[in-house]
């Protein structure tokens, strides 16, 4: 039991669970029309075994949305596809260009060429990119590495 309160911890945790559920629930079922969105950000976020494939919308005023939060074994291109033509299906506007941002996964950008089409602006995320470089140095370079390449970034962002 929590301290003093009487209260067991299972009793908290299925609530808490709930009330996510919930919540989720409510942020994956929501209409996506007047968002007017510019950037689409895809990434998969390994927890619990698990992988969480998470869309984060840019709108043209720089405000970020989370649109959706999908679950899969891997990041694999049937997620992604099911992921996008849901957004379709919530108001999305497949014909509107988007820069969608992506890690250097085959698979993702594989589900967002087959719901958007081949002419679809697709970046690589840099700083995935970073990392992805930064494995292949000698461990003794890798702290000066982190450190130029975020003083590149504060001086890119001056001009």
């Amino acid at each position: 039991m929590l301290e003093g309160y009487g209260i067991e911890k299972s009793s908290v945790s299925r609530q808490f669970v709930a009330a996510s559920s919930h919540q989720l629930r409510v942020l994956c079922e929501r209409r996506l029309e007047d968002l007017n969105l510019v950037v689409l950000m895809i990434d998969g976020i390994h927890f619990g075994g698990q992988v969480l494939v998470v869309a984060l919308g840019i709108a043209e005023g720089g405000e970020k949305h989370v649109l959706a939060v999908w679950q899969g074994a891997t990041e694999n291109t049937t997620v992604v596809k099911g992921l996008l033509e849901d957004l379709v299906d919530r108001g999305l506007n497949r014909q509107r260009p988007y820069l969608v941002v992506i890690d250097g996964s085959k698979a993702l950008r594989a589900g967002v060429e087959r719901v958007f089409g081949e002419q679809v602006e697709v970046q690589r995320c840099q700083i995935h990119k970073r990392r992805n470089v930064k494995e292949y140095l000698p461990m003794n370079c890798q702290k000066d590495y982190d450190r130029r390449m975020r003083n590149a970034s504060l001086e890119l962002g001056r001009r």
